[in-house]
This record gives structure tokens, C-alpha cells and sequence, in this order.
């Protein structure tokens, strides 16, 4: 699939320039928009699970100044599970990349006339730019992360223009075409979970705790969507093994993708004692119901990072050093809890002891925030 991305972004680009005649630019002097005026706002993020996590703030932001904006999003089948229940939207429509499905999408999101549009992939995206415009014609179009495209935006914030700060910062910059002071905003804003979903995660932590409130709940997420962010099985081992001899009172929850449980159950049974594996056949949801009851989660860079940020979770993630992926995606607020390969393209690199002492740090700083 990834060998197909380069043809792919040829045809893109020669779809722009057969039809950029047509696009419509932005205005060159914007003024921040009254959202005393506007009753609906169309919001595009049509890719992964994480880009949509992080953009929470933005919604909640928007909501907490304008209550009586009606928010519809445009995602993607990649991140349906995360928003398919959430009250914050009015409208959910998909983006599916199948012709005569996404023309009826099109045509439904304009049916609904929305006062303006926002395209919150971070990035130049050819699709993207199209929609802003197909979907709301004539309305302001606010970008994020444009560079190429910028001029057809009538509002956009380039975080990449020497800016070190993090995603969901940046991000929550596009409310200052609301006429919104970002930095008064929330970088955390958590995921819905419904009632049933929470109390079988209670009851599931409960369980492991097995009457023992002192015990830390330590996650330790052995997948990722890429085998470059997969570390070998025994190095997993070693970091349980550090983690449950320093301190009798950890207990070791093991996440895996279902595709991947196999190799998390031979893990699990290299161990006998407060080492368990999240249960079977959990949807998103309920995973993450699990996951925001931890003290402290072990991650490579996935959505899972962002999911336990949300809930204020804290986070020791492992990155490659590719630069984008370690300043803009890092833990949310966090001084400590990045692990740092000596690449830029996996994580393989990276060792148990190296895990286990940013793990110590993270540990350290949460108990010097819990005796202040």
C-alpha cells in the first residue's frame, strides 16, 4: 500500500492543477469571524484515530464560547469508533475514498448550509482543499498547516514555520479565526465512553487490584501500526520484568491489537504474578475505559498516547527520532516521559533499561505532584 502513496500524490497533484482555476482564494484581509452569528460549522479530519483525538480541544474550545454552535465532523472509517457516539457532534458523515459514496456525502453536507468550514488536517491535502471548497461554498474556509494551499484558505496557522511547539497547541490556534484566545483553551478534552463501557472497565481494574488501593496500574501497550514502532518480544519481557521487581505493588496490564494477542499471551505467561492481559475483544471504547484508569502508560507512538493524555493519564512514550513525530506528537504536558530511539526510522534501537528510567522519572514526578 505505502509503495502506492507516490502515484498517488501525482494524481493529486495533477487533479489540483487541471482544476485549481476553478478554486476560489481567501480573503486577503480576514477578520476573525462573530461566532454570535453562526449556527453551524463543518469541521474535515478524515484520517487517523490520533489526529482525531488531539483535536477535541478544538471542539470543546469552540462550545465553550459559542454553546449554541452546532458542530458536524467529516472523519474517516480509520477513525469512526472514537467519534460514532459522541454527543459533541450534531452530524457525523464519513470520508471513504469510494467515488459514488463520498458524492453522496458531499451532497449531504451541502444540503446542510453551513456557515463556514474547517480543515484541520495539518498538512497540504489536495482532498481536503477540494472538500473546504465543495462543501460550503462561498463560506470562510479556515486552514491549519498549509504551506502550498494557504491562499485558497481565508484563515491559516502554519505550526510548521519554526514553530517546536506541541500538535495539540498548534491545533487549537485555528480558533483564533472564532475570534478565541487558544491559549486560554484545554489542551485536554477526553473521548465519550458510555455508561456500560465504564463500568465493565471498573469492574475489570478492580479486579486486578484485588483489594490492594496502593497498587499502580501500569499499561503497557506491546502494538503500533507499524512494525518499525514494535519492539522484539523478549525486550517486552525484560521492561516487566524491571518494572515488577522494583516495586511488589505494580500491576502490568498488557495491550495488544487483536491481530497481535498471540504474541502478548506468550508475554503474559513468561510471568506468575500482577501481570495480566486486557480482556478479549474489546472495541475502542471500552479499551480505552480500561486505559484512563491507569496511573501510568507504556506506549510506542500510537493513538493510545493521546487517548491516556486525554484523561490525563501519564505517559512513557517511545519515539524515533524523526523530529516531527518527537515535538509535535510527544505526551501531551509532560517534562518528562519521551524515550527517543538513535534513528530516524524505528524504535528498535531503544532498551529495556532506558524505557524503565524515563518510567522511573514519570513515577517520581507523579508523586512529587501528589504531595504538593
Amino acid at each position: 500500500m505505502n509503495r502506492l502513496k507516490p502515484l498517488e500524490h501525482r494524481i493529486k497533484a495533477a487533479f489540483f492543477w487541471l482544476f485549481k482555476r476553478w478554486l476560489k482564494r481567501g480573503q486577503a484581509n480576514f477578520q476573525p469571524l462573530d461566532g454570535t452569528k453562526l449556527q453551524k460549522v463543518l469541521f474535515l479530519r478524515p484520517e487517523k484515530i490520533g489526529d482525531m483525538v488531539i483535536s477535541f480541544p478544538v471542539f470543546d474550545g469552540l462550545h465553550a464560547k459559542y454553546p449554541h454552535i452546532r458542530i458536524s465532523i467529516l472523519g474517516s472509517p480509520r477513525n469512526q469508533a472514537i467519534i460514532k457516539s459522541d454527543p459533541r457532534f450534531d452530524r457525523i458523515f464519513l470520508y471513504t475514498k469510494r467515488v459514488f459514496k463520498d458524492i453522496g456525502t458531499i451532497m449531504a453536507m451541502r444540503r446542510e448550509k453551513y456557515d463556514c468550514v474547517v480543515d484541520m488536517i495539518c498538512d497540504d491535502s489536495v482532498t481536503a482543499l477540494f472538500l473546504s471548497q465543495i462543501c460550503a461554498p462561498g463560506k470562510p474556509r479556515i486552514g491549519v498547516g498549509k504551506v502550498k494551499y494557504r491562499d485558497y484558505y481565508d484563515f491559516n496557522y502554519d505550526h510548521r514555520m519554526g514553530n517546536t511547539g506541541h500538535i495539540i497547541e498548534n491545533t487549537l490556534k485555528l480558533l483564533e479565526a472564532f475570534n478565541i484566545d487558544s491559549s486560554q483553551i484545554s489542551g485536554y478534552a477526553a473521548p465519550y465512553i458510555d455508561s456500560v463501557a465504564d463500568e465493565r472497565a471498573e469492574k475489570f481494574i478492580s479486579g486486578i487490584a484485588d483489594g490492594d488501593s496502593s497498587a499502580v496500574m501500569v499499561g503497557y501497550n506491546l502494538s503500533a501500526g507499524s512494525p518499525t514502532r514494535v519492539w522484539a518480544k523478549e525486550k517486552s519481557v525484560e521492561l516487566v520484568q524491571r518494572l515488577l521487581d522494583s516495586d511488589p505493588g505494580f500491576r502490568v496490564i498488557l495491550f495488544t491489537t487483536p491481530a497481535e494477542r498471540e504474541r502478548g499471551r506468550k508475554i503474559f505467561e513468561r510471568f506468575d504474578r500482577n501481570v495480566c492481559l486486557v480482556p478479549d475483544g474489546l472495541n475502542l471504547m471500552e479499551a480505552s475505559a480500561v486505559l484512563k484508569r491507569f496511573d501510568i502508560l507504556i506506549s510506542p507512538d500510537t493513538s493510545m498516547v493521546h487517548i491516556a493524555r486525554a484523561y490525563r493519564v501519564d505517559v512513557v512514550g517511545l519515539y524515533s527520532r524523526f523530529m516531527k513525530n518527537f515535538l509535535l506528537w510527544k505526551p501531551f504536558d509532560q517534562e518528562v516521559g519521551t524515550v527517543v530511539s538513535g534513528n530516524d526510522d524505528n524504535i528498535h534501537d531503544i532498551t529495556p533499561e532506558e524505557v524503565f528510567e524515563v518510567f522511573q522519572q514519570v513515577l517520581a514526578n507523579r508523586k512529587a505532584v501528589a504531595r504538593r
